[in-house]
């Protein structure tokens, strides 16, 4: 099986990194896996907009499925994408214009944001109106939602029906329906013509399940709520142990 290409998927949050920084094992374990002829991807609810810098790294990574599955690229090259309409942008944002949470509309490119925290550095495009859609942010691809907090029962009733939502402890996250982590991972193995059982997929939240539960082989941190556990083939260790590592090895480099 060391003669075996496989393509690896990781979330970011939790998995790959902890504390903001990848633990050196998970980056020495990602360029053996490559030196091997695999493929290792990021695999984030995180628009590429908002993937942190040290993660745009050809020399560690060689793709990336972003936004919930709506932005896909290889080796620098877009291969697919999908994001909103102005009239969907427009709906969204007349919702929210007057919401004292932190909301972003998270693009390709940009970031657009209501609200944004005091705390928060560097936000250069804020939404006064759901008209600068129109003129303002017309060009920008954006491809999901974050809101901070919770989606009330009103939220949930009309968003649902567009929309899959995704409900975590301390915020909110939205994709168009049809999409999804485990929707990205699919269309770029099938683009790669590798097969599901070479597939590698790691995660720890529950916006991870559907591309855990649709890999060939699918890996829980240790950190990972419980209900992630119960669907993976492995558990590995926490993230900030190099819990990304220790799979690469059982799973790639050792068998």
């Amino acid at each position: 099986m060391n003669s075996e290409k496989f393509a690896v998927f990781l979330d970011i949050d939790n998995t790959l990194m902890s504390g903001g920084e990848i633990p050196k094992k998970n980056i020495e374990a990602i360029k053996k896996v490559r030196e091997k002829g695999s493929l290792v991807f990021i695999n984030t609810a995180r628009s590429f907009a908002f993937i942190p810098d040290i993660l745009k790294d050809d020399a560690l990574f060689d793709g990336y499925v972003a936004g919930i599955g709506t932005d896909l690229r290889l080796h620098g090259e877009q291969i697919f994408s999908h994001s909103m309409t102005t009239d969907e942008l427009k709906f969204i944002a007349e919702h929210f214009i007057n919401d004292l949470r932190e909301i972003s509309f998270e693009g390709e490119d940009h970031m657009i944001w209501i609200h944004p925290e005091d705390r928060r550095q560097g936000v250069l495009n804020v939404l006064s109106s759901a008209d600068e859609f129109d003129t303002v942010y017309k060009d920008f691809k954006i491809s999901k939602m974050y809101i901070r907090g919770h989606l009330t029962k009103e939220e949930t009733e009309i968003f649902s029906k567009d929309y899959i939502l995704y409900q975590h402890e301390s915020y909110a996250e939205f994709v168009a329906k049809g999409y999804g982590k485990a929707v990205g991972m699919k269309r770029m193995t099938e683009y790669l013509d590798i097969p599901r059982g070479n597939c590698i997929a790691m995660g720890d939240s529950s916006n991870d399940a559907d591309m855990l539960l649709k890999a060939g082989i699918s890996v829980a941190m240790g950190n990972a709520i419980p209900e992630i556990k119960e669907i993976c083939t492995y558990v590995s260790c926490d993230a900030k142990d190099g819990g990304v590592a220790e799979a690469l090895e059982k799973f790639i480099l050792k068998v």
